[in-house]
């Protein structure tokens, strides 16, 4: 059966999403000599890499991909290998390789392959060490997500580098929490729309809304407890969504997801400009809960099949909610000392917000 997929990959517009990135997913299942791994490589790395779509007529069939399988697989052994206990675990391809596109945010192709360890298992050894060199030296933000599964139990982590790594079977809780901590620090910090719209609430965040427009806060205690007013509202709504939705709870079509975060920058900046809201805090949670979405498709990737999502959860909201006070902690310092000049609310807020504003719109545009 010929399958075309979906016109190569819609390779154009899989740059246009501001929460995808270059990832592969490692799957791995201890056998009685070894391990049985499944590494999902999306298509559209794979032709960054090698060159899949050979015919370059921008259409892609799986014929064409199934035929590459001695070099894709070449390339997944010369990438990807596997330790136990000092003993090297030989690969062989296990299977043909399959399409997927439920696990990832983009279709990519399944490699299974096999690890036997010569001389069998050490016994009392449970850790395999896994070295992954990947796509990195041709994508540099590529990065392995790597889950393992023994008897039930499951442990997970995130490579963001060529290296090599150990896993085990039985779940390492602070490991797991700690790896997605850092992700969600990573994501805060890389994501300009969820900067954008933390840094339109803090610019007023020092001020207080008169009947003629903005004037500055009186003391230190109003701008900061403004400032936590406003983030703390952020994160309860961000972190409802977050949940609810990894936990397969609630479900919003990620076009209007992308969409409504863009729309809430324009609006959060134009209220800065004029104040038209009744209530800046109502407007800070309602949005919260769309950017909440948005931090929820990068986790689902981050987890793949979402085996064992609870301590990834919240490693990463920690993680997110640690990049806010961050970002937080280094700019309201600043606009507090500038609050009392004249040209702060009158000139400052107003064109750091116009040019905010012209950012989400420029997102919104390129959304639609």
């Amino acid at each position: 059966m010929r399958i075309l997929i979906a016109c190569f990959l819609s390779l154009i517009t899989i740059s246009a999403n501001g929460h995808q990135s270059s990832t592969a997913l490692l799957s791995i299942e201890k056998t009685t000599n070894g391990v049985n791994a499944y590494l999902h490589w999306r298509l559209y790395d794979l032709e960054q890499a090698i060159g899949i779509d050979r015919d370059r007529n921008g259409e892609l069939y799986w014929q064409e991909i199934a035929a590459l399988t001695p070099e894709i697989t070449a390339l997944v052994f010369s990438q990807l290998s596997v330790t136990q206990a000092g003993n090297r675990c030989l690969p062989t391809l296990s299977g043909p390789l399959a399409f997927n596109d439920a696990l990832l945010a983009d279709a990519a192709v399944v490699v299974p392959v096999n690890f036997a360890c010569e001389g069998g298992l050490t016994m009392g050894a449970d850790v395999f060490d896994v070295s992954y060199q990947g796509m990195f030296d041709v994508l540099p933000e590529h990065r392995l997500l790597w889950s393992m599964s023994d008897n039930g139990s499951v442990s997970q982590g995130v490579l963001a580098r060529a290296g090599t790594f150990s896993i085990s079977g039985q779940p390492m809780v602070w490991n797991t929490m700690s790896e997605f901590f850092v992700q969600g620090i990573v994501h805060i910090g890389l994501g300009p729309d969820h900067v954008a719209f933390l840094l339109t609430l803090l610019l007023v965040s020092v001020l207080i809304q008169k009947p003629r427009g903005w004037a500055p806060a009186p003391n230190l205690r109003d701008c900061i407890r403004s400032a936590a007013i406003l983030v703390t509202t952020f994160t309860v709504a961000h972190s409802l969504t977050l949940s609810a939705s990894v936990l397969g709870w609630l479900a919003l079509p990620s076009y209007w997801v992308e969409l409504s975060i863009a729309v809430s920058v324009v609006v959060a900046a134009l209220n800065n400009i004029r104040p038209f809201l009744p209530s800046s805090i109502l407007m800070v949670f309602l949005f919260g809960l769309m950017h909440g979405f948005g931090f929820a498709s990068v986790l689902r990737e981050l987890t793949g099949d979402g085996a064992g999502i609870g301590w990834s959860l919240i490693g990463f909201n920690l993680g997110v909610e640690f990049g806010q006070i961050i970002i937080t902690m280094a700019i309201m310092p600043i606009l507090i000392l500038l609050r009392r000049y004249p040209w702060y609310a009158a000139v400052f807020v107003r064109t750091v917000s116009a040019f905010i504003a012209g950012l989400g719109t420029y997102w919104i545009l390129t959304r639609i």
